[in-house]
């Protein structure tokens, strides 16, 4: 490392938003380092859309800006300077990766292979430009810039800086919380952390039935109530697991759990009929076990979800291989129930392990909007996951790290 210039810019951490700041630095020809702590760079980027990499979404940013929870005014600008249209072309013509739209703008490598991505963004930096087995424990501010210090006592200097350190989810491709503690101790202050975009688990007697019915997917509402009171809802694709509830929808929900809810009495309730009320579905139910005495009832319920799921809300309504004809209006009213109001109880918070981004971080209002500088130490950014940003998904968390590491790099070009 000696024998090398020192660098103009330091990047701490080899994840998207810190490969994709290297790639902007390459590009406007400013000496830069990535610091990475693991043995190669980019390695959450492989998980991401099940291994295809959801790189980016099609949306105009005015729509995109509201998948961004309490954070879509804050980030809307950096959407503007580089949008998902700039991420596209500069994927598809820089980085030469040919990028194809799937259903609800969502972008993919046509390869279908998030390792295209990672090893593009790995080609076009420059692997000399990368450092591995630099794992990050301090920053000190020097006169005229900061040096990075890892674990073992190496350290690179550089007049500027940019925080790419990751989070706390999926903690072995590297992100385990560490940056938090890195940027506290710089002064920044940490909002409370929370697994997002995860699976949830339920109780033993409730995985009875998700895991007999485990695989299958379904369109509904979902609701997430703790303590009796309704603290968020959503409409999409839940999927049941053998431990529980998985899915887009079920994983936007997981950033509403506390983290106490052991203690505490959550659940998560599906409606399998969600435009649908109450009394249309009765009313709709009742007229088709009227026509149809002799079919069993939950053929009749399989209409309005899978037949492995109607039969499991059958049995928790009593009337499994009961004939129409021999339901009593009580028993009509059970399995009403289970495709309304179907209950499954939170067994225990969300895991950092199996959760896509973390929710909270460093705090908003201590970093400039407009270009992601720290409003304490002039001269750091702070960009990607490691910040108090945590989108829905479908590609919008890597299209966050793409336009901050953006106007970042804007930035310090000046």
């Amino acid at each position: 490392m000696g024998e090398k210039k020192d660098p103009e810019v330091i990047i701490v951490g080899g994840g998207a938003a810190g490969l994709f700041a290297g790639c902007f630095l390459k590009r406007a020809g400013v000496a830069f380092r990535v610091l990475e702590r693991g043995d190669r760079p980019g390695r959450k980027l492989l998980l991401t859309g099940h291994g295809r990499c959801n790189i980016t979404n099609r949306k105009d940013p005015r729509i995109l800006k509201e998948g961004y929870h309490e954070a879509g005014s804050y980030i809307y600008s950096a959407l503007k300077s580089f949008s998902p249209e700039d991420a596209i072309r500069f994927i598809e013509n820089e980085l030469g990766v040919e990028l194809k739209e799937e259903d609800n703008g969502r972008m993919f490598p046509v390869s279908d292979s998030a390792e295209s991505i990672r090893s593009a963004l790995v080609d076009y930096i420059g692997k000399e430009n990368i450092i591995t087995g630099f794992c990050c424990t301090d920053i000190i501010r020097e006169t005229g810039g900061y040096t990075a210090v890892s674990d073992d006592g190496r350290s690179v200097t550089g007049s500027r800086i940019i925080l790419a350190c990751g989070g706390r989810s999926f903690p072995e491709t590297g992100s385990d919380g560490l940056s938090y503690e890195v940027a506290g101790k710089l002064g920044h202050t940490i909002t409370p952390l929370i697994p997002a975009l995860s699976a949830v688990d339920v109780c033993a007697a409730d995985r009875e039935f998700t895991s007999a019915v485990s695989g299958v997917s379904v369109n509904a509402g979902a609701s997430l109530y703790c303590e009796s009171r309704k603290r968020a809802s959503g409409l999409g694709s839940v999927l049941f697991t053998h431990r529980g509830l998985s899915g887009p929808v079920i994983g936007e929900l997981s950033r509403e759990i506390p983290r106490d809810i052991a203690a505490s009495d959550g659940w998560i309730e599906l409606d399998f009929t969600p435009h649908r009320t109450e009394q249309e579905l009765d009313r709709e139910l009742l007229e088709q076990m009227n026509s149809h005495p002799d079919a069993k009832i939950t053929t009749l319920a399989s209409k309005y979800v899978p037949s492995s799921v109607a039969d499991k809300i059958g049995q928790r309504a009593g009337v499994t291989d009961l004939r129409a004809g021999m339901v009593t209006r009580d028993g009509r009213k059970e399995l009403l129930k289970g495709l309304k109001h179907l209950e499954l109880h939170i067994d225990n918070p969300p895991a950092y392990e199996t959760a896509y981004v973390t929710r909270g971080g460093v705090a908003l209002k201590e970093i400039k909007r407009e270009t992601m500088e720290s409003k304490i130490l002039p001269g750091m950014y702070i960009i990607g996951e490691m910040i108090d940003i945590d989108g829905v998904s479908g590609g919008y968390n890597l299209q966050a790290c793409m336009s901050e590491a953006f106007i970042a790099v804007r930035d310090i070009m000046g």
